[in-house]
Parts: C-alpha cells; structure tokens; sequence
C-alpha cells in the first residue's frame, strides 16, 4: 500500500455526517459554508495525503467504495462521475482549464489528484470507509467546485480557457509536422511499375 506524506499544517475539522430517512449519507446537505481552500492560506482537508490503491479493484468492498464515491460527487457537484483505471475515478469537467485547477486544488488539501483532459482523477481504494477516506474524497471536491463556482476570479477562469486553446493549436501543429515528415513514396512505388524496372515514359 502507498505510502502516505505528512503535513504540518492543522487539517481542518470534520464536518458531522448526515443521512437520509433510507439510511444513506445526505452528502449534497452535509455542509453549510466552506472554509478557505488550502491553496489560499486555509487549513488543508487532512493532515496527511490520501491516495489510491489498485489492489482489490475487482472485490465487493472497491465497488461500494466506488459507488459511494460517485453517488456523493454528483450530489456535491453535479458533476458526471464513474471508476476510472484501478485506484481512480473519473470526474468529468467543462474544460481542461477546470480539471487541472480542481486537482492541483485538491492536491492541496490533501487527497490526491490528477486531470487528464476535461477529466478530474480522485483517488479510490477498497480499505475505503464511509466516514474517513469516501467523505474526505468527496469533501475535497465539493470544497474545490463550490470555489471553482462562487469565488474563482472570472480573469483565472479566461487565463486557464486561454491556456487550453494554446495547447490544442499546438497539439494540431505537432500532429501537422508528424504527417509532415511521412516519407515520400519511391517512383516506382507511385507509378505502380514492378519494383526493378523503369517507370515507363509519359507520353
């Protein structure tokens, strides 16, 4: 199992669980406000860094772990969310910009994160509780869109679309120059003539 980084900064305090009359977690009411996000000067989510484990991808425990996940992310976010690779699920966003801020967010408080496109990655494991690693999963990201969505200065969000559309011109530029650098067919090739012999005259 991956090993887990501490950090000094006090993590900040555990808001009180939540259910529905079925007995469920009511995780788009479990908060009222939101403290600053640790990227900002505030308290990161936990006190150590939280990441994902492939190992058991395929047992009951990852599933419900999984579901959990993707139940509360949806609920906190409106967000699209499934299992991704073992160890990941996969949160979709409205643009490269949003998913690489929100994980670069989320790293900071402490759960890790990576983007892949318009995809957010959250961690996911099958030692995964309901009151400790799924809710620090899911708090983590209703903490980061509810700022993505309330407090992010409009000029960051131009900057990041900014940034997204000068890497797809240059990712149309590379792919340009790859098919670019295709080598030329052979004369005879072209022609069609059988290979050893002269390419017949034009008439």
């Amino acid at each position: 199992m991956a090993t887990h980084s501490t950090d000094s900064r006090a993590p900040m305090a555990a808001a009180p669980m939540k259910y529905l009359p079925d007995g469920t977690v009511d995780w788009g009411n479990m908060w009222d406000t939101f403290c600053v996000l640790a990227r900002d000067g505030g308290p990161p989510h936990r006190g150590t860094l939280l990441v994902g484990d492939p190992h058991g991808a395929d047992t009951p425990a990852y599933r419900a772990a999984a579901a959990e996940i993707v139940r509360g992310i949806g609920l906190v976010s409106a967000l699209d969310a499934a299992p991704a690779a073992p160890g990941w699920i996969a949160v979709r966003c409205a643009s490269p910009g949003m998913a690489r801020w929100l994980a670069e967010s989320i790293q900071q408080e402490n759960v890790d994160a990576q983007s892949d496109g318009a995809l957010l990655l959250v961690p996911c494991a099958a030692h995964y509780t309901l009151k400790g690693e799924i809710k620090n999963v899911i708090t983590a990201v209703a903490k980061t869109t509810h700022f993505w969505r309330e407090h992010l200065p409009p000029d960051v969000k131009r900057a990041l679309a900014a940034q997204d559309r000068l890497a797809a011109i240059v990712d149309r530029a590379r792919a340009w120059l790859r098919l670019g650098a295709t080598p030329l067919r052979t004369t005879e090739a072209h022609s069609g003539s059988p290979a050893g012999q002269e390419p017949s005259p034009l008439i």
